[in-house]
């Protein structure tokens, strides 16, 4: 009875740790031919496309009741979340029609969306100009900030290792 117990514990624990962060029909509207290094370099092409990105988060603005969102792009993992990677073919823009609160919404969080390509936004970097995607979100998935001070468990087989 006992192991029957912490089987099924075990079995809840890893369904849950798998569930995708996305609805199904959401993810059914993304174009799999629009990568993200495809996309920056003709955003005007590909307006009113369903996009999936995510990366870090480098900035918020707040302006009027709209929330721009700066991202630093990076690839995404089995579970679309952003991989922990100096590789990023750029930025871009999530552009939320309403107020998202800058204390949660902080730089260096990770956040990955579907949304619609809506243009391009020129900002400067520097002194250089910049052309960012700008994507309205369909839906948006803010990550859970990873603590280095809490226990950590992993399920499966083989050696494995977290370097930071």
């Amino acid at each position: 009875m006992r192991k029957q117990f912490f089987v099924m514990i075990g079995l809840v624990l890893t369904l849950s740790a798998c569930a995708p962060p996305f609805s199904r029909s959401t993810l059914d509207k993304v174009d799999p031919q629009v990568s993200f290094q495809v996309l920056a370099r003709e955003p005007e092409s590909y307006i009113g496309k369903t996009v999936l990105l995510g990366g870090n988060i480098i900035e918020i603005y707040m302006e009027s009741d709209q929330t721009w969102i700066e991202i630093l792009q990076k690839p995404l993992d089995a579970q679309q979340k952003p991989q922990y990677t100096d590789v990023s073919y750029g930025r871009f823009f999530i552009l939320f029609p309403d107020f998202r609160d800058p204390a949660i919404y902080a730089p260096g969080r990770e956040i990955t969306v579907i949304g619609e390509v809506e243009g391009v936004r020129i900002q400067k970097i520097r002194e250089m100009d910049y052309s960012y995607p700008v994507i309205v979100p369909k839906e948006s998935h803010l990550w859970q900030p990873q603590s280095m001070t809490g226990p950590f468990f992993n399920i499966g087989i083989g050696v494995g290792g977290v370097f930071r």
